[in-house]
């Protein structure tokens, strides 16, 4: 471990027992401080790799039950439901998304991956994590 890192380490578990010794209302008020560990930071560096690894369903489903977010009928959802459901799903601009959701309306109501969504969706460029914000907030 480096030197630096040991003593940033080192100062952060003082300020923490120093906290903790106080107790009562000064506890409660003061700001938590976390030291990354170098397990921390090796965890946070793999996640991103498992992640980008799965499909934007599996990764909409994941966020879906993560959130405990309800999900909204893709075809018959007024404006006002779809961007409540986007916001409530952590959609960047779910104004945009939802004009974007309306134009390409109807969707097949046989197809759980909303497939024909994907596909208009794709001439926008959204990142992986708003694509599966989206649809983890729908259902066909």
């Amino acid at each position: 471990m480096p030197t630096s890192t040991f003593r940033l380490a080192t100062a952060g578990l003082l300020l923490v027992a120093a906290v903790a010794a106080c107790g009562g209302a000064a506890a409660s008020t003061a700001p938590a401080t976390t030291v990354p560990t170098e397990s921390a930071t090796t965890a946070a560096e793999s996640a991103p790799a498992s992640a980008g690894s799965s499909s934007p369903v599996a990764s909409a489903d994941a966020a879906a039950s993560a959130t405990g977010t309800s999900t909204v009928n893709a075809n018959s959802a007024s404006t006002d439901e779809l961007v409540a459901a986007l916001t409530a799903a952590g959609v960047p601009n779910p104004d945009r998304w939802t004009r974007e959701i309306e134009e390409y309306r109807p969707y097949p109501t046989d197809d759980p991956t909303l497939q024909k969504l994907q596909d208009n969706l794709a001439k926008y460029n959204p990142d992986p994590a708003t694509l599966a914000g989206i649809l983890s907030a729908l259902q066909p």
